[in-house]
């Protein structure tokens, strides 16, 4: 069953109402498979059958694609939305970085493997659908929240609007304002799931004063994995004169995400979840209608990879993450998201006629995303994952219960296994 009204703060978790819900956006949205193959030959059919009557399954070859990557043999990982792995190619391109540098620290660390590094930006800006102009390579989200938080310069009696399904990192930077400055905070409370976008935007638009200076929110709930209406929610923004600040930790390399159709003016992302890059990489987008608003000390001399106000930063990572976005775009990111989604339905219909388990995320559709949250009667979502962690099932424990993710890597075995072991511990 699916959990239709409840509301809470996160860390509460009250006993939910719940209702089933139809099928019917899923098969519309899923029903066609992908006919394109990739160059590499990783995507091309594989003659299985699919999942439910109507659906038909994407041209996806799973078994090249898991040989891409060194996870451990039998684990089911199934925790993207926490940390992704990275594909042995990436691995071998940090490492080659790393080791070219080390032959003359100096000479090659500001030399060809910095100039390696710089290039990275370009093909950030490639796959997030921006200019050079308006992307900064990052350790993860959060440093690139604060960046921007620093940099909007916010005095007392300012106000903030958020949600209650926020990441800490993507809104400790507000707290600080409300501790140290007098900013106030106003959070919308977003059910789990919502009714539709518009409820969305009506309840941000309810909690809006004269005012709210910045509108910030999480492009994909790591609660629930609920896809928010970005750019509906920066017309918003635009007719309150506000800043709109997006959390994307969980958006890119996960959905075909481009971010000047979102039309937001920042866009926050860690590129070590979804998008498979080294740990500690991540992505900023500053829309250049709001640079001059962000004056962040982080930021004064500019965008490039290295400058006096960044440091020396981890390069053989971001060389990495040059070719974490190849990988990416040589699949492509429309197929990427359509496998990810077909995962996510099949194991969201398989929990949705579960007893004893309630689903927190939306149904297929515009607001669901490759991330499904349940709780489990009689059960915290730490049994579970201890449970689970004994059989080699990776998720993630949140105030929900558990998140669980689908990617690229993970194929039907996988789903089939972590419904299963659910069902068989709840009896």
């Amino acid at each position: 069953m699916v959990n239709k009204h409840f509301t809470s703060d996160l860390p509460t978790l009250l006993p939910p109402s719940s209702q089933e819900c139809s099928r019917r956006q899923f098969l519309g949205r899923i029903g066609a498979g992908v006919g394109a193959i990739s160059a590499a030959g990783l995507v091309v059919g594989e003659g299985q059958g699919a999942w439910a009557a109507g659906v038909q399954r994407p041209n996806w070859n799973s078994k090249s694609v898991k040989k891409e990557f060194g996870l451990q043999e039998g684990l089911v990982y199934m925790n993207n939305g926490t940390l992704g792995p990275v594909p042995n190619r990436v691995i071998t391109a940090s490492t080659n970085a790393w080791r070219e540098m080390e032959l003359n620290p100096a000479g090659n660390g500001f030399g060809t493997t910095l100039q390696q590094a710089e290039a990275v930006r370009q093909k950030a800006a490639d796959y997030l659908g921006c200019d050079l102009d308006e992307i900064v390579i990052m350790p993860n989200t959060t440093q690139s929240m604060n960046a921007v938080a620093q940099g909007l310069h916010l005095s007392e009696g300012d106000r903030v609007l958020t949600t209650d399904q926020e990441h800490p990192g993507g809104v400790r930077c507000w707290e600080y304002y409300e501790k140290r400055f007098g900013v106030g905070i106003d959070r919308a409370v977003i059910p789990t799931p919502p009714e539709s976008e518009e409820e969305i935007v009506d309840l941000l638009a309810a909690q809006i004063t004269p005012k709210t200076k910045v509108i910030s929110v999480a492009h994909v709930t790591t609660t629930t994995g609920l896809v928010l209406p970005i750019a509906k929610i920066a017309e918003l923004a635009e007719s309150n004169n506000c800043i709109l600040c997006v959390d994307g930790a969980q958006g890119p390399g996960a959905m075909n995400i481009n971010v000047r159709e979102l039309n937001c003016d920042t866009y926050a992302t860690s590129a070590h979840k979804w998008m498979l890059a080294p740990k500690g990489t991540g992505l900023l987008y500053i829309n250049k209608r709001a640079a001059e608003k962000v004056d962040s000390l982080r930021l004064q001399d500019g965008y490039r990879y290295y400058t006096a106000t960044s440091g020396t930063l981890d390069m053989p990572a971001a060389i990495g993450l040059g070719a974490s976005i190849d990988f990416l775009t040589e699949i492509g990111k429309p197929r990427i998201e359509e496998w990810s989604l077909y995962l996510r339905e099949m194991m969201y219909d398989k929990f949705l006629h579960m007893p004893k388990v309630t689903i927190f995320s939306p149904e297929a559709g515009t607001m669901a995303s490759p991330l499904v949250t349940v709780g489990c009667e009689g059960m915290t979502g730490g049994d579970i994952a201890a449970a689970l962690g004994k059989q080699d099932i990776v998720v993630k424990v949140v105030p929900y219960g558990n998140r669980i993710s689908t990617h690229l890597y993970n194929d039907e075995e996988d789903v089939e296994k972590v419904v299963s072991a659910i069902k068989q511990l709840l009896g």
